[in-house]
């Protein structure tokens, strides 16, 4: 047998009997994530998550506290909480993520009977390797999540009450952790009732429901339940659902390009604009107006190559309706949450190889998942490229500046409030924030807020410099104007441009005379 031969049988290989391959391809991937993690700057969206579960007074409050007012629902709080009762730097959020990630990894490269080079080649896809990889957020506990799922299933042996156990925890990692738990929720319970004839004389058929079934119902619908109470925002929350826009033409089209979006995530060569929503022929006059049909194309093409597992193909067709339906109703997508669009894709990739196990492989579901994944491999070499060039965010910075100048004992104003939070987090110090009116560490997403002037943030500084031995510092996203009557301002730091432009900031010495 030729090297050649063997090299195509080892990258086509589909069934692991051992860890070996699965232990070291995860190991190169993890070297990959750690390098990612010591250069990515969290932001402010990352940076919340850890200050709400470390400032928090126990599990309980944070089932029932002010969290409710995020939208998001407990279980990554709760992850972040255990995690702060070790340390409190914000440097535990990266060993979690990046451990969360390569456990996700690791059941994907042992369990999924899917030829070696593809299972290698995920891992460095834009979402894997980057945005549920490198970022610190709590998609990555659901992509862990839907793996523990994918590799527990077996379609002649269901554990109804162990997935649904599975899938109750994936509900609770965010609302798009519960919209995919709702479509797997359909493919394993769309499987064990059957109609049996009946043991009377007249042959009527009767429907059977299996005890273990009805169980594995019962904790799905009691997890579906505990995430959504525990989830819905207040009324004054900032993030309560509206009165939804009408559905239209625009917005179907609207949902179709994003999920061309989510599928084929691109921006060239160059440095990745992560605010931004890049996606392959973007910038093409010719493709551009068509994009809208390019997805619906590529979700049909999707459907097709599923078509051997009927129930898989409206799995993955519910699941991606519920997405653009949440979309639509509650939160517009940023790539945190297009992303699910394709992880739910992999996922059914995986349960499809399950039923498929004695088939040939499908050379059509095959091909479009290289095609994925040849442009999401381009992205995200270059996304963590950029983020190991640029700073993300220069809120730690910032806070860095003042602990090194010995600073931290002022009290501090913060603007705007959310961005500035990043900083307070750094410092694990109160600021206050002339938005609410609050002084805190964490920002509380209600709805009684208001805009402010840089006037304003000079008048807030001058109150707390007096009750202060006359100095404070005002830490802002901003200019603010150096000479003002009764003030001595002067800039200390100014910080230079990162990926988040609107987390770049200035530190101002205010002194009354």
């Amino acid at each position: 047998m030729g090297w050649l031969t063997k090299l195509r049988r080892a990258l086509t290989h589909r069934q692991e009997t051992g860890w070996i391959f699965a232990a070291v391809a995860a190991a190169v991937y993890g070297v990959v994530l750690v390098i990612g993690h010591v250069h990515h700057e969290m932001w402010r969206d990352e940076v919340h998550f850890w200050s709400v579960a470390r400032d928090s007074n126990g599990l309980w409050d944070l089932l029932t506290g002010e969290r409710k007012y995020e939208g998001h629902p407990y279980l990554w709080y709760y992850l972040l909480h255990l995690a702060s009762r070790v340390t409190r730097s914000l440097a535990a959020m990266h060993l979690v993520t990046a451990s969360l990630a390569i456990g996700a990894a690791l059941l994907w490269l042992r369990y999924a009977s899917i030829p070696r080079l593809l299972r290698v080649l995920l891992l460095a896809s834009y979402y894997v390797l980057y945005e549920y990889g490198v970022m610190c957020r709590a998609y990555t506990v659901g992509v862990l999540l839907l793996f523990v799922f994918c590799t527990l299933y077996h379609p002649y042996r269901i554990r109804y009450v162990l997935l649904a156990a599975v899938l109750g925890l994936l509900s609770a990692t965010s609302m798009y952790g519960t919209l995919m738990a709702l479509a797997l929720g359909f493919f394993v319970f769309s499987q064990g009732p059957r109609i049996e004839s009946g043991h009377s004389l007249d042959g009527r058929r009767q429907l059977v429901l299996p005890a273990d079934w009805l169980a594995g119902l019962l904790m799905f619908v009691a997890g579906l339940a505990l995430t959504v109470v525990t989830t819905w925002p207040p009324d004054d929350s900032a993030f309560r659902p509206g009165n939804p826009p009408p559905v239209t033409i625009t917005t179907i089209q609207n949902a179709l390009a994003k999920y061309w979006t989510a599928m084929f995530p691109y921006g060239g060569l160059g440095d990745w604009n992560w605010p931004g929503g890049d996606h392959l022929f973007i910038n093409s006059s010719a493709l551009a107006p068509i994009i809208p049909w390019l997805g619906a194309a590529w979700f049909v093409l999707w459907l097709v190559a599923l078509r051997r597992s009927p129930r898989l193909a409206i799995t993955y067709g519910l699941g991606a309706l519920l997405m653009a339906t949440s979309q639509h109703t509650v939160y517009p997508a940023g790539w945190r949450h297009l992303g699910h669009y394709f992880i739910l894709l992999v996922a059914c990739i995986w349960l499809y190889s399950r039923h498929m196990r004695t088939r040939a492989p499908d050379g059509l579901l095959h091909g479009l998942f290289v095609v994925n994944l040849a442009v999401q491999i381009v992205t995200g070499v270059v996304a963590w490229e950029t983020d190991y060039r640029k700073a993300f965010s220069r809120a730690g910075e910032a806070a860095q500046f003042i602990l090194d100048h010995h600073l931290e004992g002022q009290p501090i104003v913060g603007d705007t409030d959310h961005q500035a939070s990043g900083v307070a987090a750094a410092l694990d110090k109160p600021i206050f924030f002339p938005t609410t009116g609050e002084t805190a560490k964490v920002i509380v997403f209600h709805n009684r807020r208001s805009s402010t002037s840089p006037a304003q943030i000079l008048d807030h500084a001058q109150r707390l410099a007096r009750a202060a031995e006359g100095r404070a510092l005002a830490v802002v996203n901003y200019s603010l104007p150096l000479s003002t009557p009764g003030l001595t301002t002067s800039l200390l730091y100014s910080g230079g441009p990162g990926i988040m432009g609107d987390e770049s900031f200035n530190i101002y010495q205010v002194t009354i005379p």
